[in-house]
């Protein structure tokens, strides 16, 4: 009977180890494994077409461990010479030298571990002490070997602790993945035959809503110390904006995959375009205010008022009526040019746009006080209440006051 058991236990691990090898199959990757009574190690090469500087920016960026390195959900780091409070734990303010620690969390749940680094050759060697679990210690060693045409990276795992079967049984198996996840991460570059750098094809992102929720999606799942790392500050700003949104909401917004991956080759270094408010239009001469006023009033005295109502900008239908009384009390109609611009109606979509915005206008703060006066007298209170300045507000209204008690 205990045999029997023994037996099936064997087959399936057996059978578990060729389907997780084949389905492991990499041509571009070499891997090996090596076990010891006292020692593990494990070992895998791969070759990058990018420069080296570009793999050593992604292997000291600790901000994006979390998207390539395995085993590694959480990293913290502490300042101890840092100023403000704020800056006591920011990996911005964290300076990557020899025996400097840090602390990974594996996984949900594990306590937090305590990590630094050994060695430091820019750009060609890295050397880590990583603890996965508090009992095993792993000393991980990345080299860079630059070739006319690609870069070599070697990067082996060694354990040296009583506890070395922990690697053998929990850890080694996935470094493999170390370099495939590491080389998911990098922009794409190509090289020239003589080493220099050929055509850079790194996507250029476009800071728009769908790469903001994608971004806000991605700190929602994975935490806000992705959202540090962002230099681009009116990013860094919205996206942290929107992340407490959604943790008082509890759901984060929706994406699509092609923003999430914009975000992760964003997160892993890309390169980001100057940021622009407003996509770029064609510049086209757009009629002044007095122009759009004289043409609303000619029309309205030609007996069609009703584009004046139409008008969204409250603080030029105002200047409107009142330009309009004042053309009723003299009798003058005012002049337009000879092909004016066509007043705006809910059906026009262009000069809807324009009226959106309030247009800039040239007068003084008495001329603003007397027009505002004269369509309050009118009737239209709109104009003085559309003054946001509190003390020209109050003047108006002191203005309209004694206009009154003159008239009365």
């Amino acid at each position: 009977m205990v045999l029997g058991g023994v037996t099936i236990a064997l087959l399936f691990i057996i059978c578990y180890f060729v389907w997780s090898t084949g389905s492991d199959q990499n041509l571009d990757l070499d891997f090996s494994t090596e076990y010891f009574p006292k020692r593990t190690t494990v070992t895998a090469t791969r070759d990058f077409s990018v420069p080296p500087e570009v793999i050593w920016k992604a292997l000291t960026n600790l901000s994006n461990y979390k998207l390539w390195y395995p085993w590694v959900r959480r990293l913290r780091v502490t300042n101890e010479n840092a100023d403000r409070w704020v800056h006591k734990h920011s990996l911005l303010e964290y300076k990557i030298e020899v025996g400097n620690w840090f602390k990974i969390q594996p996984f949900l749940g594990a306590p937090y571990s305590n990590c630094r680094f050994i060695a430091l050759e820019a750009p060609s060697k890295m050397v880590l002490e990583m603890r996965f679990f508090p009992f095993n210690r792993e000393v991980v060693t990345f080299n860079l070997t630059a070739y006319k045409n690609c870069v070599e990276v070697n990067y082996t795992a060694t354990s040296n602790s009583l506890h070395n079967f922990l690697t053998a049984t929990m850890f080694s198996w996935r470094g493999k993945k170390v370099l495939r996840n590491l080389g998911e991460v990098l922009p794409k570059i190509e090289l020239e035959a003589d080493g220099g750098v050929a055509t850079t094809a790194s996507p250029q992102f476009v800071f728009d809503d769908n790469f903001i929720n994608a971004l806000i999606a991605k700190a929602f799942d994975d935490g806000a110390d992705i959202l540090n790392s962002i230099t681009e500050k009116p990013v860094r700003g919205k996206a942290k904006s929107g992340l407490i949104k959604a943790k008082r909401s509890g759901v984060p917004p929706d994406t699509t995959p092609e923003a999430l991956e914009a975000v992760n080759q964003f997160l892993s270094g890309g390169v980001a375009p100057p940021i622009s408010s407003a996509p770029p239009s064609v510049s086209a001469k757009e009629p002044d205010e007095e122009t759009l006023i004289n043409t609303f009033v000619a029309n309205a005295l030609g007996g069609d008022e009703d584009p004046i109502a139409n008008i969204e900008d409250r603080v030029l239908r105002s200047k409107v009526k009142s330009a309009l009384m004042k053309a009723k009390r003299s009798g003058v109609v005012p002049e337009i040019p000879e092909s004016p611009p066509e007043p705006a109606t809910p059906s026009d979509s262009s000069p809807k746009q324009d009226l959106k915005t309030p247009p800039k206008s040239a007068d003084s703060p008495e001329e603003a006080i007397a027009q505002a006066v004269q369509a309050a007298l009118g009737g239209n209170m709109d104009l003085i209440n559309s003054i946001k300045d509190r003390m020209l507000r109050g003047k108006a209204k002191s203005a309209l006051a004694k206009a009154k008690r003159a008239k009365g």
